[in-house]
Protein backbone atom coordinates (compact mmCIF):
# COMPACT_ATOMS: atom_id res chain seq x y z
CA UNK A 1 0.00 0.00 0.00
CA UNK A 2 1.48 3.33 -1.06
CA UNK A 3 1.81 6.01 1.59
CA UNK A 4 2.50 3.54 4.40
CA UNK A 5 4.72 4.72 7.24
CA UNK A 6 7.84 2.56 7.26
CA UNK A 7 9.28 1.31 10.57
CA UNK A 8 12.42 -0.78 10.99
CA UNK A 9 12.76 -2.89 14.16
CA UNK A 10 16.38 -3.65 15.00
CA UNK A 11 17.28 -6.10 17.74
CA UNK A 12 13.72 -6.34 19.08
CA UNK A 13 12.31 -9.41 20.86
CA UNK A 14 10.86 -11.99 18.42
CA UNK A 15 7.27 -11.26 17.45
CA UNK A 16 7.19 -7.69 18.82
CA UNK A 17 7.17 -6.08 15.37
CA UNK A 18 4.19 -8.18 14.23
CA UNK A 19 2.25 -7.40 17.45
CA UNK A 20 2.86 -3.68 17.07
CA UNK A 21 1.81 -3.80 13.41
CA UNK A 22 -1.46 -5.54 14.35
CA UNK A 23 -2.24 -2.59 16.66
CA UNK A 24 -1.09 0.16 14.28
CA UNK A 25 -3.02 -1.12 11.27
CA UNK A 26 -2.56 -0.98 7.50
CA UNK A 27 -1.21 2.59 7.46
CA UNK A 28 2.11 1.26 8.75
CA UNK A 29 4.66 -1.24 7.45
CA UNK A 30 7.30 -2.86 9.64
CA UNK A 31 10.45 -4.82 8.94
CA UNK A 32 12.25 -6.82 11.62
CA UNK A 33 15.97 -7.54 11.29
CA UNK A 34 16.72 -8.82 14.75
CA UNK A 35 20.27 -7.99 15.85
CA UNK A 36 21.79 -8.58 12.37
CA UNK A 37 23.48 -5.16 11.88
CA UNK A 38 25.06 -6.07 8.53
CA UNK A 39 21.66 -6.93 7.05
CA UNK A 40 20.28 -3.65 8.39
CA UNK A 41 22.98 -1.63 6.63
CA UNK A 42 22.34 -3.45 3.33
CA UNK A 43 18.58 -2.82 3.59
CA UNK A 44 19.16 0.91 4.20
CA UNK A 45 20.82 1.23 0.78
CA UNK A 46 17.58 -0.03 -0.82
CA UNK A 47 14.84 1.83 1.08
CA UNK A 48 15.51 3.67 4.39
CA UNK A 49 12.62 3.65 6.92
CA UNK A 50 10.93 6.68 8.47
CA UNK A 51 11.49 5.43 12.03
CA UNK A 52 13.95 3.03 13.67
CA UNK A 53 12.96 1.06 16.77
CA UNK A 54 16.15 -0.27 18.40
CA UNK A 55 16.33 -2.57 21.43
CA UNK A 56 19.50 -1.54 23.25
CA UNK A 57 19.18 -4.49 25.62
CA UNK A 58 19.72 -6.94 22.75
CA UNK A 59 22.12 -4.85 20.67
CA UNK A 60 24.46 -4.00 23.53
CA UNK A 61 25.85 -0.53 22.96
CA UNK A 62 23.64 0.82 20.18
CA UNK A 63 25.61 4.05 19.75
CA UNK A 64 27.69 2.77 16.82
CA UNK A 65 24.62 1.56 14.97
CA UNK A 66 22.80 4.83 15.65
CA UNK A 67 25.81 6.71 14.27
CA UNK A 68 25.77 4.53 11.14
CA UNK A 69 22.10 4.86 10.28
CA UNK A 70 20.77 7.93 12.05
CA UNK A 71 23.61 10.37 11.41
CA UNK A 72 23.44 9.66 7.68
CA UNK A 73 19.70 9.61 7.10
CA UNK A 74 18.55 11.88 10.02
CA UNK A 75 15.65 9.52 10.69
CA UNK A 76 14.08 9.45 14.19
CA UNK A 77 15.16 6.63 16.49
CA UNK A 78 12.98 5.13 19.27
CA UNK A 79 15.44 3.44 21.63
CA UNK A 80 14.22 0.75 24.06
CA UNK A 81 16.56 0.84 27.05
CA UNK A 82 16.85 -0.42 30.62
CA UNK A 83 17.93 3.00 31.91
CA UNK A 84 16.75 6.22 30.31
CA UNK A 85 18.83 9.37 30.12
CA UNK A 86 18.41 12.72 28.37
CA UNK A 87 18.95 12.50 24.62
CA UNK A 88 21.45 15.00 23.22
CA UNK A 89 19.95 14.52 19.76
CA UNK A 90 16.42 15.87 19.31
CA UNK A 91 15.62 13.02 16.90
CA UNK A 92 16.28 10.26 19.44
CA UNK A 93 13.39 9.17 21.68
CA UNK A 94 13.65 6.84 24.68
CA UNK A 95 11.25 4.32 26.23
CA UNK A 96 11.87 2.07 29.23
CA UNK A 97 11.64 -1.48 27.92
CA UNK A 98 10.26 -3.09 31.09
CA UNK A 99 7.54 -0.43 31.43
CA UNK A 100 6.48 -0.27 27.79
CA UNK A 101 4.12 -2.97 26.54
CA UNK A 102 3.11 -3.35 22.89
CA UNK A 103 0.09 -1.04 23.28
CA UNK A 104 2.21 1.72 24.85
CA UNK A 105 4.89 1.14 22.18
CA UNK A 106 2.30 1.51 19.42
CA UNK A 107 0.97 4.69 21.07
CA UNK A 108 4.50 6.14 21.25
CA UNK A 109 5.07 5.35 17.57
CA UNK A 110 1.83 7.10 16.58
CA UNK A 111 2.77 10.11 18.75
CA UNK A 112 6.23 10.38 17.16
CA UNK A 113 4.79 10.29 13.64
CA UNK A 114 2.02 12.78 14.51
CA UNK A 115 4.08 15.38 16.27
CA UNK A 116 7.79 15.08 15.54
CA UNK A 117 7.59 16.56 12.08
CA UNK A 118 4.94 19.18 12.91
CA UNK A 119 6.71 20.30 16.09
CA UNK A 120 10.04 20.67 14.32
CA UNK A 121 8.39 22.64 11.50
CA UNK A 122 6.54 24.86 13.97
CA UNK A 123 9.74 25.57 15.91
CA UNK A 124 11.61 26.49 12.73
CA UNK A 125 8.78 28.77 11.63
CA UNK A 126 8.66 30.52 15.00
CA UNK A 127 12.42 31.09 14.94
CA UNK A 128 12.16 32.49 11.43
CA UNK A 129 9.40 34.85 12.52
CA UNK A 130 11.56 36.14 15.40
CA UNK A 131 14.38 36.76 12.96
CA UNK A 132 12.03 38.66 10.66
CA UNK A 133 10.78 40.83 13.54
CA UNK A 134 14.37 41.69 14.48
CA UNK A 135 15.13 42.60 10.87
CA UNK A 136 11.99 44.72 10.75
CA UNK A 137 13.00 46.63 13.89
CA UNK A 138 16.45 47.30 12.46
CA UNK A 139 14.93 48.49 9.19
CA UNK A 140 12.62 50.87 11.05
CA UNK A 141 15.59 52.41 12.90
CA UNK A 142 17.33 53.09 9.60
CA UNK A 143 14.20 54.83 8.30
CA UNK A 144 14.39 57.34 11.15
CA UNK A 145 18.12 58.05 10.92
CA UNK A 146 18.63 57.87 7.15
CA UNK A 147 15.83 59.71 5.34
CA UNK A 148 17.69 59.65 2.05
CA UNK A 149 16.98 55.91 1.90
CA UNK A 150 13.31 56.31 2.66
CA UNK A 151 11.91 54.92 -0.55
CA UNK A 152 14.16 51.87 -0.71
CA UNK A 153 13.70 51.16 2.98
CA UNK A 154 9.94 51.42 2.60
CA UNK A 155 10.09 48.68 -0.03
CA UNK A 156 12.22 46.57 2.29
CA UNK A 157 9.72 47.12 5.07
CA UNK A 158 6.84 46.01 2.89
CA UNK A 159 8.78 42.95 1.80
CA UNK A 160 9.63 42.08 5.41
CA UNK A 161 6.00 42.53 6.40
CA UNK A 162 4.93 40.20 3.62
CA UNK A 163 7.42 37.58 4.79
CA UNK A 164 6.18 37.86 8.39
CA UNK A 165 2.56 37.59 7.29
CA UNK A 166 3.42 34.51 5.26
CA UNK A 167 5.24 32.96 8.20
CA UNK A 168 2.34 33.79 10.52
CA UNK A 169 -0.03 32.12 8.07
CA UNK A 170 2.11 28.99 8.04
CA UNK A 171 2.16 28.89 11.83
CA UNK A 172 -1.61 29.35 11.98
CA UNK A 173 -2.07 26.64 9.36
CA UNK A 174 0.10 24.32 11.47
CA UNK A 175 -1.97 25.03 14.58
CA UNK A 176 -5.21 24.48 12.67
CA UNK A 177 -3.83 21.17 11.43
CA UNK A 178 -3.07 20.26 15.05
CA UNK A 179 -6.69 21.11 15.85
CA UNK A 180 -7.90 18.62 13.23
CA UNK A 181 -5.68 15.94 14.75
CA UNK A 182 -6.97 16.69 18.25
CA UNK A 183 -10.61 16.74 17.15
CA UNK A 184 -10.17 13.36 15.48
CA UNK A 185 -9.43 11.66 18.82
CA UNK A 186 -12.34 13.25 20.74
CA UNK A 187 -15.56 11.17 20.57
CA UNK A 188 -18.26 12.80 18.45
CA UNK A 189 -21.61 13.96 19.84
CA UNK A 190 -23.22 10.90 18.28
CA UNK A 191 -20.78 8.53 20.02
CA UNK A 192 -21.35 10.26 23.36
CA UNK A 193 -25.11 10.13 22.81
CA UNK A 194 -25.07 6.43 21.99
CA UNK A 195 -23.02 5.62 25.12
CA UNK A 196 -24.41 8.03 27.73
CA UNK A 197 -27.92 8.88 26.55
CA UNK A 198 -29.28 12.12 28.09
CA UNK A 199 -26.13 14.22 28.53
CA UNK A 200 -24.22 17.26 27.33
CA UNK A 201 -20.56 18.21 26.80
CA UNK A 202 -19.67 21.91 27.12
CA UNK A 203 -16.17 22.26 25.66
CA UNK A 204 -14.59 25.69 25.08
CA UNK A 205 -10.79 25.80 24.49
CA UNK A 206 -8.96 28.99 25.47
CA UNK A 207 -6.88 28.87 22.27
CA UNK A 208 -7.33 27.03 18.98
CA UNK A 209 -6.20 23.73 20.50
CA UNK A 210 -6.82 22.67 24.08
CA UNK A 211 -5.12 21.04 27.06
CA UNK A 212 -8.54 19.82 28.28
CA UNK A 213 -10.26 16.93 26.60
CA UNK A 214 -13.43 14.87 27.12
CA UNK A 215 -12.81 11.12 26.95
CA UNK A 216 -15.19 8.18 26.64
CA UNK A 217 -14.87 4.47 25.93
CA UNK A 218 -17.25 1.49 26.11
CA UNK A 219 -16.03 -1.93 27.23
CA UNK A 220 -18.35 -4.85 27.89
CA UNK A 221 -21.23 -3.61 30.07
CA UNK A 222 -19.33 -0.52 31.24
CA UNK A 223 -19.12 3.03 29.90
CA UNK A 224 -16.04 4.98 30.94
CA UNK A 225 -16.02 8.77 30.63
CA UNK A 226 -13.79 11.53 31.99
CA UNK A 227 -13.01 15.22 32.07
CA UNK A 228 -9.23 15.58 31.78
CA UNK A 229 -7.23 18.79 32.34
CA UNK A 230 -3.63 18.60 31.08
CA UNK A 231 -0.77 20.86 32.11
CA UNK A 232 -0.88 24.08 30.08
CA UNK A 233 -3.09 25.00 27.15
CA UNK A 234 -2.57 25.77 23.47
CA UNK A 235 -0.07 23.59 21.57
CA UNK A 236 1.85 22.26 24.65
CA UNK A 237 -1.41 21.33 26.38
CA UNK A 238 -2.71 19.71 23.19
CA UNK A 239 0.40 17.52 22.97
CA UNK A 240 -0.20 16.34 26.55
CA UNK A 241 -3.86 15.69 25.70
CA UNK A 242 -2.84 13.44 22.79
CA UNK A 243 -0.53 11.45 25.07
CA UNK A 244 -3.24 11.19 27.75
CA UNK A 245 -5.91 10.06 25.30
CA UNK A 246 -3.74 7.39 23.72
CA UNK A 247 -2.61 6.06 27.10
CA UNK A 248 -6.17 5.95 28.48
CA UNK A 249 -7.37 3.97 25.46
CA UNK A 250 -4.47 1.56 25.80
CA UNK A 251 -4.92 1.07 29.56
CA UNK A 252 -8.67 0.40 29.38
CA UNK A 253 -8.57 -1.88 26.33
CA UNK A 254 -5.48 -3.82 27.49
CA UNK A 255 -6.56 -7.14 28.99
CA UNK A 256 -9.96 -8.76 29.47
CA UNK A 257 -10.71 -7.34 32.94
CA UNK A 258 -12.54 -4.02 33.24
CA UNK A 259 -10.42 -1.89 35.55
CA UNK A 260 -11.90 0.50 38.12
CA UNK A 261 -11.29 4.27 37.74
CA UNK A 262 -8.73 4.25 40.60
CA UNK A 263 -6.77 1.43 38.96
CA UNK A 264 -6.83 3.30 35.64
CA UNK A 265 -5.61 6.57 37.18
CA UNK A 266 -2.71 4.82 38.93
CA UNK A 267 -1.67 3.05 35.73
CA UNK A 268 -2.07 6.30 33.78
CA UNK A 269 0.18 8.09 36.29
CA UNK A 270 2.91 5.47 35.91
CA UNK A 271 2.59 5.53 32.11
CA UNK A 272 2.90 9.34 31.96
CA UNK A 273 5.99 9.23 34.21
CA UNK A 274 7.55 6.57 32.00
CA UNK A 275 6.57 8.16 28.67
CA UNK A 276 7.91 11.61 29.65
CA UNK A 277 10.97 10.09 31.39
CA UNK A 278 10.05 11.95 34.58
CA UNK A 279 11.77 9.31 36.71
CA UNK A 280 15.12 9.98 35.03
CA UNK A 281 17.90 11.33 37.24
CA UNK A 282 17.73 15.11 37.48
CA UNK A 283 14.38 15.43 35.66
CA UNK A 284 12.22 17.81 37.73
CA UNK A 285 9.39 18.17 35.20
CA UNK A 286 5.90 18.19 36.76
CA UNK A 287 3.91 17.92 33.53
CA UNK A 288 0.82 15.80 33.85
CA UNK A 289 -2.94 16.08 34.16
CA UNK A 290 -5.90 16.28 36.54
CA UNK A 291 -8.85 14.02 35.85
CA UNK A 292 -12.37 13.15 36.97
CA UNK A 293 -12.95 9.57 35.77
CA UNK A 294 -16.20 7.56 35.96
CA UNK A 295 -17.25 3.99 35.16
CA UNK A 296 -21.00 3.48 34.72
CA UNK A 297 -22.98 0.25 34.62
CA UNK A 298 -26.43 1.44 33.54
CA UNK A 299 -28.03 -2.00 33.90
CA UNK A 300 -27.03 -2.15 37.60
CA UNK A 301 -27.47 1.57 38.24
CA UNK A 302 -23.92 1.87 39.55
CA UNK A 303 -21.31 4.58 39.01
CA UNK A 304 -17.75 4.39 40.32
CA UNK A 305 -15.79 7.65 40.49
CA UNK A 306 -12.14 8.42 41.08
CA UNK A 307 -10.54 11.84 40.79
CA UNK A 308 -7.04 13.25 40.50
CA UNK A 309 -7.57 16.72 42.00
CA UNK A 310 -10.97 17.06 40.31
CA UNK A 311 -14.36 16.36 41.99
CA UNK A 312 -17.74 14.97 40.93
CA UNK A 313 -21.04 16.77 41.61
CA UNK A 314 -24.22 14.71 42.11
CA UNK A 315 -27.56 16.54 41.95
CA UNK A 316 -30.43 14.49 43.41
CA UNK A 317 -33.91 15.81 44.25
CA UNK A 318 -32.73 19.42 44.08
CA UNK A 319 -29.75 18.88 46.42
CA UNK A 320 -26.09 18.69 45.47
CA UNK A 321 -23.49 16.31 46.92
CA UNK A 322 -19.75 16.67 46.28
CA UNK A 323 -17.46 13.66 45.83
CA UNK A 324 -13.91 14.96 46.17
CA UNK A 325 -11.02 13.65 44.13
CA UNK A 326 -7.70 12.60 45.64
CA UNK A 327 -5.02 15.27 46.12
CA UNK A 328 -2.51 13.66 43.77
CA UNK A 329 -2.21 14.62 40.08
CA UNK A 330 -1.48 12.21 37.24
CA UNK A 331 2.17 12.47 36.18
CA UNK A 332 5.04 14.40 37.73
CA UNK A 333 7.35 13.28 40.50
CA UNK A 334 6.47 15.87 43.19
CA UNK A 335 4.80 13.08 45.22
CA UNK A 336 7.38 10.48 44.23
CA UNK A 337 5.88 6.98 44.63
CA UNK A 338 3.07 8.31 46.87
CA UNK A 339 0.35 8.86 44.27
CA UNK A 340 -2.75 6.89 45.27
CA UNK A 341 -6.34 7.09 44.04
CA UNK A 342 -9.56 5.80 45.59
CA UNK A 343 -12.83 4.52 44.12
CA UNK A 344 -16.13 5.98 45.30
CA UNK A 345 -19.24 3.92 44.51
CA UNK A 346 -22.53 5.74 43.83
CA UNK A 347 -25.84 3.85 43.56
CA UNK A 348 -27.71 5.83 40.97
CA UNK A 349 -31.40 6.74 41.09
CA UNK A 350 -33.65 7.76 38.23
CA UNK A 351 -33.37 11.51 37.67
CA UNK A 352 -29.87 11.81 39.17
CA UNK A 353 -27.54 14.26 37.46
CA UNK A 354 -23.78 13.75 37.45
CA UNK A 355 -21.29 16.49 36.55
CA UNK A 356 -17.49 16.32 36.06
CA UNK A 357 -15.45 19.31 34.93
CA UNK A 358 -12.03 20.95 34.65
CA UNK A 359 -11.22 24.00 36.77
CA UNK A 360 -11.36 26.43 33.83
CA UNK A 361 -15.05 27.25 34.37
CA UNK A 362 -14.72 28.08 38.10
CA UNK A 363 -11.43 29.98 37.64
CA UNK A 364 -12.90 32.39 35.08
CA UNK A 365 -12.54 36.02 36.19
CA UNK A 366 -15.46 38.39 35.64
CA UNK A 367 -18.67 39.70 37.12
CA UNK A 368 -19.20 43.08 38.83
CA UNK A 369 -16.27 42.53 41.22
CA UNK A 370 -13.95 41.02 38.58
CA UNK A 371 -13.23 37.88 40.64
CA UNK A 372 -13.27 34.14 39.95
CA UNK A 373 -16.66 32.46 39.48
CA UNK A 374 -15.72 29.81 42.07
CA UNK A 375 -17.08 26.35 42.85
CA UNK A 376 -19.92 27.71 45.01
CA UNK A 377 -21.37 29.63 42.05
CA UNK A 378 -21.32 26.50 39.88
CA UNK A 379 -23.14 24.55 42.62
CA UNK A 380 -25.82 27.24 42.92
CA UNK A 381 -26.26 27.31 39.15
CA UNK A 382 -26.66 23.51 38.86
CA UNK A 383 -29.19 23.38 41.72
CA UNK A 384 -31.19 26.34 40.37
CA UNK A 385 -31.41 24.69 36.94
CA UNK A 386 -31.86 21.07 38.09
CA UNK A 387 -35.23 20.80 36.26
CA UNK A 388 -33.95 22.22 32.97
CA UNK A 389 -33.56 19.61 30.16
CA UNK A 390 -29.91 18.70 29.60
CA UNK A 391 -29.68 20.13 26.06
CA UNK A 392 -31.08 23.44 27.32
CA UNK A 393 -28.81 23.33 30.36
CA UNK A 394 -25.77 23.27 28.10
CA UNK A 395 -26.98 26.43 26.32
CA UNK A 396 -27.63 28.05 29.69
CA UNK A 397 -24.09 27.18 30.86
CA UNK A 398 -22.69 28.91 27.79
CA UNK A 399 -24.86 32.01 28.29
CA UNK A 400 -23.98 32.35 31.97
CA UNK A 401 -20.26 31.77 31.34
CA UNK A 402 -20.09 34.39 28.56
CA UNK A 403 -22.11 36.91 30.58
CA UNK A 404 -19.86 36.47 33.63
CA UNK A 405 -16.65 36.68 31.55
CA UNK A 406 -17.83 39.87 29.86
CA UNK A 407 -14.95 41.71 28.22
CA UNK A 408 -12.30 39.71 30.12
CA UNK A 409 -10.12 37.18 28.35
CA UNK A 410 -10.86 33.52 28.90
CA UNK A 411 -8.29 32.41 31.48
CA UNK A 412 -8.19 28.66 30.75
CA UNK A 413 -9.70 25.82 28.76
CA UNK A 414 -13.26 25.01 29.86
CA UNK A 415 -14.82 21.53 30.00
CA UNK A 416 -18.06 20.45 31.72
CA UNK A 417 -19.74 17.07 31.17
CA UNK A 418 -23.26 16.46 32.47
CA UNK A 419 -25.18 13.15 32.58
CA UNK A 420 -28.79 12.50 33.60
CA UNK A 421 -29.80 8.99 34.61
Amino acid sequence: MTGQKRIMFIGSDPGIAEEVLSILGDDYRVSDFGPDVDMVLKELEIQPPQLYVMDETRLGNASDLISSVHAVYRTPVLLLSESIGDAEDEYIFYAHKKRTDVFALASLIRTIFSYEKKQRSLSEELNMQKMQVEELSETNAHLITATFRERSLKKELEASKAVIEEQSKKILDSINYSLRIQQSIIPSDEVFQDALGDHFVYYKPKDVVSGDFPWMLKKNEFVYFAAVDCTGHGVPGAMMSMIGNLLLNSIVMNGENCKTPAEILLELHRSVVSTLKQDAEGNKAADGMDAALCRVNFSKGELIFSGAHLPLFLVRNGELEVFKGDKFPVGGMQYRNRNTYSDQVIQLQKGDRVFVFSDGIIDQVGGPENIKWMSASLKEFLIANSKLPMNQLRDEVHSVFEAYKGSNKQVDDVLLIGLQV
